[in-house]
């Protein structure tokens, strides 16, 4: 098989025209370092070879663009990676690569966003939840989870404060705001004894 043409194509590729009708995208680097030009000579295991290593590459550019913006699990980079676009082989093969220079670590993103979780005021239970949409294990979430001692009850309170103060003046308020907590993943225990300290320490006359 031989190389009719190469033009340059968007994103930092090149269009390989080839004597079997057929064309490919290689990255351009790529093209350079393996010296590829018209007339060139080629065989099918070579190319799929370059294609292969092409894919890498614009996986793995792409990949360190994200981590730059932010920190993700293994699972949640590959899954965007294979989303925009990018052959799973060439995902998995990045993945394998960031986790063993350190550029990935599932505990330490777990531990990091479960504090900003916290912070948030967000109940473990939706916690949990939330960390699995970002690709962290299950067991991990549970694990961290249950080592963090945030006060429960000082998160439902800081939550009425903000956001459903205003809801207790209404009819039926103190119901109201004591069912949204429990479907933000509040125990009931928890809510009744926010919620009675709240109004107990609130200069204001809730019903």
């Amino acid at each position: 098989m031989q190389i009719l043409n190469l033009k340059k194509d968007k994103l930092h590729l090149t269009r390989v025209l080839l004597s079997d009708g057929g064309e490919v995208l290689i990255d351009n680097d790529v093209c350079s370092e393996k010296c590829l030009k018209s007339g060139m000579e080629i065989e099918a295991d070579y190319l799929k070879l370059l294609c292969d290593e092409s894919d890498y590459r614009r996986a793995k550019s792409r990949a360190v663009w994200y981590l730059d913006r932010n920190d993700h699990t293994e699972k949640g980079l590959y899954d965007k990676l294979v989303r925009a676009g990018f052959k799973r082989e060439a995902a998995a093969k990045v993945i394998a690569r960031f986790l063993e220079v350190g550029l990935l670590d599932d505990e330490r993103f777990a531990r990091n966003y479960a504090e900003r979780l916290m912070a948030s005021n967000v109940s473990k239970r939706e916690a949990v939840q939330k960390m699995l949409l970002k690709g962290v294990p299950y067991d991990l979430a549970k694990q961290i989870l249950a080592e963090d001692e945030t006060d429960e009850q000082a998160q439902v309170k800081n939550l009425i404060e903000k956001k459903y103060r205003s809801k207790l003046a209404q009819e039926k308020g103190g119901e109201k705001v004591f069912a949204a907590l429990v479907r933000k993943g509040f125990s009931y225990s928890v809510v009744r004894e926010a919620l009675k300290s709240y109004i107990e320490e609130s200069e204001e006359d809730y019903v």
